[in-house]
């Protein structure tokens, strides 16, 4: 059963949240990888600082060691955290803003320009819509 529980007003819930409602995504290995994917690219949790296990993450967060390894393995492909063997798991600094290369992203953004324009349904989403309006607005 998945829970749907949003995280709590109250301020003192809120602060002891790595330890409780992480969220209201689908499964508690999302939950959990978007929570700790959040702290660290907010700063709460730091680079050098000590990562918990995934034994740890099992026992804190109530799930199975296959979830919490699986967390462990996203956090470790996004470069967010690393594993060193015998010593334990740290923060990395996350990748710095606008570290893609400029000219590559804008090329894939007139891709997907002109691909929604080559779109020949009856009617496209509004969002998708307006996200695109946004992306001619950014490349001019």
């Amino acid at each position: 059963m998945v829970s749907t529980t949003l995280a709590s007003p109250d301020p003192d819930r809120t602060s002891r949240m790595a330890y409780g409602d992480v969220g209201s995504f689908d499964t508690r290995f999302e939950r959990l990888t978007g929570h700790y994917k959040d702290a660290i690219l907010r700063g709460e949790l730091k680079p050098g600082d000590r990562f918990p296990s995934a034994r740890e993450l099992s026992e804190t967060h109530g799930v199975g060691r296959t979830t919490a390894g699986r967390v462990h393995g996203t956090l470790i492909s996004l470069g967010l955290i690393e594993h060193r063997a015998g010593i334990g798991t740290f923060v990395l600094a996350p990748a710095a803003e606008g570290s893609k290369d400029p000219a590559t992203l804008k090329a894939a953004a007139q891709k997907a320009v002109r691909a929604f324009d080559g779109w020949t349904s009856r009617s496209k989403p509004k969002a998708l819509t307006d996200a695109i309006s946004e992306l001619r607005d950014a490349l001019g």
